[in-house]
């Protein structure tokens, strides 16, 4: 059975102070179901025992696994008998009564019902009863009781200590009635609540009706990333899983048909990656490894062949099919020489990054031949960007440090005549790099890169204003002329994708459009855009076929998980080929959402959205979470992500997250606001934007408001409590607490600054990099402050955060830090997303809930 919660099972090791007891009523029970003793029950085995009711208890006739109870809910038995889930309400002695079975047989029954809590709780749950019983809760087996007693005996009692997170839990039990036995067949449970709990903290319901949680998001079976074969008539699907009771995932690629979804090949419990499909027929290649070499092999579904065209090849990359499909174009990787002993003399920043001294080449191999030829050779890495539709040339650049101009980069761009390996030089020293394809007919490019990617020629933006140069756009470059034409310049939303369709000749660009990630149709003829409608909020990607108009893409919403879906571009329509994720939220009610912007002092629009509890009621007083990045990118309207609304709306918040200035995707002088800025207008904006929403909702308790961010996010929750105490408790993931040492010491701080403060350096901007910086003014922080940092992080250093934390505890401020071992910048693992997620949760319900116990329980005070 999958869990509702991850909890925590413990055996009662001392005894609690209980407000009260909760007695389970109603319950839905299922019942009628007989049972038979095994042919020669009768006759002694291998130990000299004969089968016994013990062992007709022990073994478990159904797996319950995904199964959630209702009233009149089929329940998993034998095919011929109809068994349902009735309710049933208890007697004076607060016992459940079962029908027993006649004819002297044994019986199983199940009885089930849902405990809400409305708050974290260690409670004892009691079960009595004098036949033999099994108990879970969330899936989790808890135990069995395995006596029986006489009809004039008390009856027996089985009890766990157990710890409730806000939400629903699933309690059922499995009892038997043997053979024999005389007396009542029933169950009687309560639940002992804890003396910090109220008597309304925890009730009864027989519906799974919940709302969302982070098993709902973590467990299941997942569908990623897919791809049409050339005939748009297969297409081939990821899927991946966490492994029940492991950090280990599981993934592995189906091939279906794209008219009723029916399987056609599967390679589950495969070794195989990096699948494509061949440009034209039912043809796919995919790699296997072995001792460190990659193979490539070619499959032919039609012909039921495959054959191996690359074999055992040492630090092989990654490859890609000839639009004609005779030849793969592959890279492979060499490794430099490294420094001998163990002093390392450092060749500028990038060589700090691990692999950074490893360099890429092309090769390309002939289909069916398996001829191979080196394509590039040099120091300089040389990157594949696509092959032209004529199958004769390659796009393909080098790029290198150059620590003079920022962004510290140069790139060259070459087209190579496949036949005569002559190379011709395109661009040369870009100062912002581009990325290209050729257009259907190989007489264009479409390159996407920053507004400052061809001088000014990209930029829309007032003047005496920076562009910020992660704000990506499009452009088209003609290869006879060298004409470069801005085909975004006058479009708000920001690139995220692009591809310029062969079947229609069209550019499709999947593109932030302020938090919405929409799909867009560039018609190079009419030089018009148009939104395509996709049934959702936020594109992830899209990849066409080759050959037909068809497209698949991945799209989520606020309150909808993602689902692949197949689009005809011919009229635009759509519909679901993969949404694994729907039976895993089958049960689960998202409350309402609604949209709340404001304008800053400046006049301009800050966008927002607010979450609801489920069940929210406006004439209740509700403690509120604001939500930012703050940094360049906008808060899309994906589904889960790291910081999951949806479920901090499911304990009790309302949940408001803004877009301040300086995000991409609401046009370029919105994201120039960025540059240069580094919170100090952002921290206004959603100091602003918090007080006027209390304003404007009386729903709000003013006094429990809380406020988290991660990365640049947690950059501005650092910053915001030197700025303001509107905040009655603050959550900060891997913020930066000094800029200057960010800028110096992450892997990418340099970098992001070459964008973020373009001309400024800690020895000729110190208003920037130190009076902005959190750390040099700790001492105006007295907001409760929970820092959280993955002790590897190499993007913001885990020592931002250690940093503000020895200061505020030497000034005596509440603080705490929560360092998450062996973890990068995001928190990935199964496990450490769970306890990453819990600790949150417990942090915000001790200072904006009045409930400590669950903070106290996961980090209790030592005697250190």
């Amino acid at each position: 059975m999958r869990r509702f919660f991850l909890l925590t099972a413990a055996f009662l090791l001392n005894i609690s102070l209980f407000a009260g007891t909760l007695t389970i009523d109603p319950w839905l029970v299922a019942s009628g179901m007989e049972l038979s003793l095994p042919a020669f029950a009768e006759t002694e085995n291998l130990k000299g025992q004969p089968f016994t009711a013990k062992e007709l208890f022990e073994f478990s006739p159904v797996d319950l696994t995904g199964h959630y109870p209702e009233v009149n809910g089929e329940f998993p038995w034998d095919r011929g008998k109809d068994i349902r889930w009735l309710p049933a309400g208890i007697n004076d002695s607060g016992f459940v009564a079962i029908s027993a079975p006649g004819n002297g047989l044994s019986g199983a029954a199940f009885i089930a019902a849902y405990i809400i809590a409305d708050r974290w709780m260690k409670a004892d749950l009691e079960i009595f009863s004098r036949q033999m019983v099994e108990v879970f809760l969330n899936g989790e087996r808890l135990g069995a009781k395995t006596t029986t007693e006489a009809a004039d005996k008390e009856p027996g009692r089985f009890n766990r200590e157990k710890k409730l997170q806000t939400g629903k839990h699933l309690l059922l039990i499995r009892t038997f009635y043997g053979a024999g036995e005389e007396g009542d067949w029933e169950v009687k449970a309560r639940l002992k609540l804890p003396g910090y709990a109220g008597e309304t903290d925890a009730r009864i319901e027989l519906h799974p009706r919940q709302g969302k949680n982070i098993n709902h998001l973590l467990d299941g079976t997942k569908a990623g990333s897919a791809s049409l074969s050339a005939d748009a008539k297969l297409y081939a699907v990821n899927y991946s899983r966490i492994v029940p009771g492991t950090d280990r995932p599981e993934n592995w690629l189906e091939i279906k048909r794209v008219s009723d979804g029916r399987l056609v090949h599967s390679f589950r419990h495969a070794s195989k990656s990096v699948f494509n499909w061949a440009p034209e027929g039912n043809i796919f290649s995919y790699r296997t490894s072995r001792n460190g070499k990659a193979t490539i092999w070619i499959h032919d579904l039609d012909k039921g062949s495959y054959y191996a065209i690359l074999e055992d090849v040492e630090n092989f990359g990654s490859y890609r099919w000839s639009p004609d499909g005779s030849f793969l174009i592959y890279t492979v990787s060499e490794e430099a020489p490294g420094d001998e002993g163990d002093l390392k003399r450092v060749l500028g920043m990038q060589d700090r990054l691990p692999g950074y001294r490893n360099r890429n080449f092309l090769y390309r191999v002939d289909i069916p031949s398996g001829r191979k030829e080196r394509l590039t050779h040099g120091y300089l890495t040389t990157s594949l960007h696509d092959i032209s539709p004529d199958s004769r040339r390659i796009l393909f650049s080098q790029s290198r440090p150059d620590y003079q101009e920022e962004p510290y980069n140069k790139q060259d761009v070459f087209i190579m005549d496949l036949e005569s390996k002559q190379v011709d030089t395109l661009f040369k020293e870009l100062r912002w790099s581009v990325s290209g394809q050729f257009s259907p007919k190989g007489d264009q490019l479409l390159l996407t890169g920053g507004p400052s990617a061809f001088g000014t020629l990209g930029e829309n933006i007032r003047e005496g204003m920076l562009a910020n140069n992660y704000d990506t756009q499009a452009y088209i470059y003609d290869l006879e002329s060298g004409r470069t034409d801005p085909i975004t310049r006058e479009f708000n939303p920001s690139v995220s994708r692009t591809l310029w369709n062969r079947a229609d000749n069209n550019i499709y660009l999947a593109a932030e459009d302020e938090d919405f990630v929409h799909l867009f149709r560039y018609n190079a003829r009419n030089r018009r855009f148009s939104k395509i409608d996709t049934g959702g909020d936020a594109v992830s990607w899209i990849n066409p076929s080759a050959g037909e108009p068809f497209a698949l893409y991945s799209v989520s919403g606020m309150s909808s998980p993602p689902r692949v879906c197949l689009l005809n571009l011919r009229n635009d329509r759509y519909r679901e080929l993969e949404n694994p994720d729907r039976e895993n939220f089958r049960y689960v009610d998202f409350g309402k959402s609604l949209e709340w912007d404001f304008r800053n002092r400046e006049g301009v629009r800050i966008p927002g959205r607010v979450y609801l509890p489920d069940g929210f009621d406006a004439s209740e007083k509700y403690p509120l979470i604001v939500y930012y990045y703050a940094g360049t990118n906008p808060v899309t309207r994906s589904f889960g992500g790291r910081y999951p609304y949806n479920l901090y709306a499911a304990n009790g918040y309302v949940v408001y997250v803004l877009q301040p200035s300086g995000a991409t995707g609401f046009g370029q002088e919105f994201s120039a606001m960025h540059v240069n800025n580094w919170g100090i207008t952002v921290a206004d904006e959603i100091i602003d934007g918090t007080r006027m929403f209390l304003e404007a909702h009386p729903f709000i308790d003013p006094g429990r408001v809380g406020c988290m961010g991660a990365s640049y996010g947690g950059f501005m929750t650092m910053l915001l409590q030197t700025r303001t105490d509107i905040f009655a408790a603050a959550i900060s993931h891997a913020g930066i607490s000094s800029i200057s040492s960010y800028w110096g010491e992450g892997y990418w701080g340099y970098g992001y600054s070459a964008v973020a403060s373009s001309g400024s350096f800690p020895w000729n901007n110190r208003e920037l990099y130190v009076d902005q910086s959190p750390l040099f003014s700790a001492d105006r922080i007295s907001t409760p402050l929970l820092l959280l940092h993955g002790t590897d992080d190499t993007n913001v250093p885990v020592g931002e955060s250690i940093q503000l934390y020895v200061a505020l505890k030497l000034l005596g401020r509440p603080v705490e830090l929560v360092e998450i071992e062996g973890t990068n910048h995001h928190v990935v693992t199964y496990t450490r997303r769970i306890a990453w997620s819990n600790t949150k949760l417990a942090w915000l319900d001790k200072w904006l809930k009045d409930q400590p116990q669950w903070w106290e329980e996961l980090y209790p005070d030592k005697n250190l």
